[in-house]
């Protein structure tokens, strides 16, 4: 139902919402309704199939991070006022007959009334819980009236890929972070299987004893320009091991990360990717191969929405 926005009319139409599912549930002679909310999801999309493909990202979201979803769905052209509509998104655990629900808000606002949103937001918010933020467009998350909603939220989401620059997706987020914000990429989220891999490399008690022999270490990307995600592996990578030299190499290859190689007296390893789903380890001349797990939008939310506060790990990247 499309409504003339106010949040009164929209937190009335969420009352009604679930007098009406209780009721249908009542007549089904069910176990009812589960109300389930753990924090306010904010998502700003810009074009439209991002704004009919949010809603399946955000159902897979709920199982593990209920929350009450508002997704704002920005017009470059065309409209005077704001629009909302309220649902519900539900789903029944195996061997239950209890459904759980989430409410979901969808939101259309024209370019020319972004400065509306931050107060409309603000009244949508659910009390006393965490609002994340995920910016699922560049030109949304640099536009000057749109950050005016950054105060609202205790983490904000962006997608550096999303950004035809790569230097200004990492000149931005490593400012906003360096301003305060707690502000993460998700071509950090990426790195994860990257940063495992490391980790048990060292976590060898045979190849710990090189650590401080190592001297290089190389950061293979793909592609001719350096991407986020290698800047901030680098970053890592320094905090982690302060004496060591890295270095950043371009090579053919998809992703942002082709390979990570380490070398010093006595000790030589690599961790090279042969394909989006597994990558190769060599260290002092053992091989070993290890799952890479999918990196889907679904996938690289569920990790971030699981650190609702500051990720100090990111935080020590830009140092």
């Amino acid at each position: 139902m499309a409504t003339a926005i106010a949040p009164e009319r929209i937190l009335k139409d969420l009352a009604k919402l679930w007098v009406d599912l209780a009721k249908e549930e009542s007549e089904k002679n069910s176990a009812g309704v589960l109300r389930a909310c753990a924090m306010t999801l904010v998502v700003a999309v810009e074009q439209q199939d991002e704004a009919q493909s949010v809603p399946e990202t955000i159902a897979e979201l709920m199982h593990e991070h209920p929350s009450r979803a508002i997704v704002l769905h920005v017009k470059n052209n065309g409209g005077e006022q704001l629009d909302a509509r309220v649902f519900a998104q539900c789903w029944m655990p195996f061997g239950r007959r209890q459904q759980i629900c989430c409410e979901e808000i969808e939101i259309t606002a024209p370019e020319a009334l972004l400065a509306d949103v931050p107060k409309l937001l603000l009244a949508l918010t659910v009390p006393d819980l965490p609002v994340v933020l995920w910016v699922r467009c560049a030109h949304m998350a640099v536009h000057p009236e749109f950050q005016k909603v950054f105060p609202l939220a205790n983490k904000i989401i962006v997608d550096s890929e999303c950004f035809d620059d790569p230097q200004a997706a990492y000149d931005f987020v490593a400012g906003m972070n360096r301003r305060g914000k707690n502000v993460v990429d998700l071509a950090w989220t990426r790195l994860t299987p990257w940063r495992e891999m490391v980790a048990q490399i060292f976590e060898d008690e045979r190849n710990r004893q090189f650590l401080p022999k190592i001297t290089t270490a190389t950061i293979v990307h793909g592609g001719n320009k350096v991407g986020a995600g290698a800047r901030y592996l680098a970053g890592w990578l320094k905090n982690a091991l302060p004496r060591v030299w890295v270095n950043l190499d371009a090579a053919p290859g998809e992703g942002p990360i082709v390979a990570i190689e380490f070398r010093g007296e006595g000790f030589s390893a690599m961790i090279a990717a042969e394909d989006k789903s597994s990558a190769v380890m060599k260290v002092n001349g053992l091989t070993s191969r290890t799952a890479l797990p999918p990196s889907t939008e679904q996938a690289l939310l569920r990790e971030e929405l699981a650190i609702v506060g500051i990720d100090p790990v990111f935080r020590r990247c830009f140092e």
